[in-house]
């Protein structure tokens, strides 16, 4: 990495939201992306990049990052999200100290069953899931509640997509406003919950006593962040929230070296961006 922070140890970053997907998958994108809504608002466009394992940890390697938590895409059909599991968890099984998987399932028994299968085969955690938040209709209460008791039973950390409901449109973007990220949280109570891309802005209303007690158990990851905000950010969502800030690039999307010149820009001193690069991630993985 051309930008070394100062004072990390060699190697110190830990990369909390990147993308891998299955040969079988970045071969047979047109015809995922004519089946899969979710998937196609995304891909169809083969300029949307999609890595593999080896492109991963090329990038780790070139960039000095020790460790990335590697996602999985919210498919709509359990199939898809059995095939890119196995592929995320045999990644892991031979990076065991560089990568750690997150796995993906729909909200459904089936689903439920494939998380249980992840599990016993080693996934850290789940996401990057998406309950509605790809869309425009939030889940009902009822099931979010379900998912979210196995994944406390469970014991892991949910990655959860959230988008910011204003600004400029780009694809993937759902409709759901804060108030449904409030249910989804309410029905996640004592899970390890992060919120992906600053949790579309949720971070900011913990200023709110009421809100920052709901979101005591949340974190927000920073992927995408350079595409969304000004530099600035950085120095206010370390004010709101230092403590649980994750880096997360985002990957293929984008790689860390736009994260470490906005968090410079933005005056960060030493400590906090070696707590957003990899103190916090360690304290809620414990690794």
């Amino acid at each position: 990495m051309t930008r070394k922070v100062p004072g990390c140890k060699k190697d110190g970053v830990i990369d909390f939201h990147t993308h891998i997907f299955s040969p079988y998958a970045r071969d047979h994108r047109e015809e995922l992306a004519e089946r899969d809504r979710t998937f196609g608002s995304i891909y169809a466009d083969p300029k949307a990049r999609m890595a593999g394992m080896e492109e991963l940890i090329g990038m780790m390697d070139e960039e000095g990052l020790e460790r990335a938590v590697v996602c999985g895409f919210p498919w709509e059909e359990v199939e898809d999200c059995r095939r890119e599991n196995d592929y995320l968890l045999e990644s892991a099984a031979r990076y065991p100290q560089r990568l750690i998987p997150f796995v993906t399932f729909p909200f459904s028994p089936e689903g439920l069953r494939e998380l249980e299968r992840c599990l016993r085969g080693g996934a850290r955690g789940a996401g990057e899931l998406a309950p509605g938040t790809y869309g425009q209709e939030p889940l009902p209460s009822d099931l979010l509640r379900e998912v979210f008791q196995a994944i406390r039973e469970a014991g892991i950390v949910a990655l959860v997509h959230v988008n910011e409901p204003v600004g400029h449109p780009y694809p993937g973007k759902g409709g759901l406003g804060l108030k449904e990220v409030e249910r989804l949280v309410e029905a996640a109570q004592g899970v390890k919950l992060v919120l992906g891309h600053l949790g579309g802005g949720l971070l900011f209303y913990e200023l709110m006593p009421e809100v920052a007690a709901l979101c005591k158990d949340v974190r927000y990851d920073t992927a995408a962040l350079p595409l969304l905000y000004d530099h600035r950010v950085w120095r206010v969502a370390q004010e709101v929230a230092g403590e649980k800030l994750l880096f997360g690039s985002d990957f293929p999307l984008l790689g860390p070296r736009r994260y470490l010149k906005g968090m410079e820009e933005a005056g960060l001193d030493r400590l906090q961006m070696e707590a957003i690069l990899e103190g916090n991630a360690r304290r809620l993985l414990g690794c």
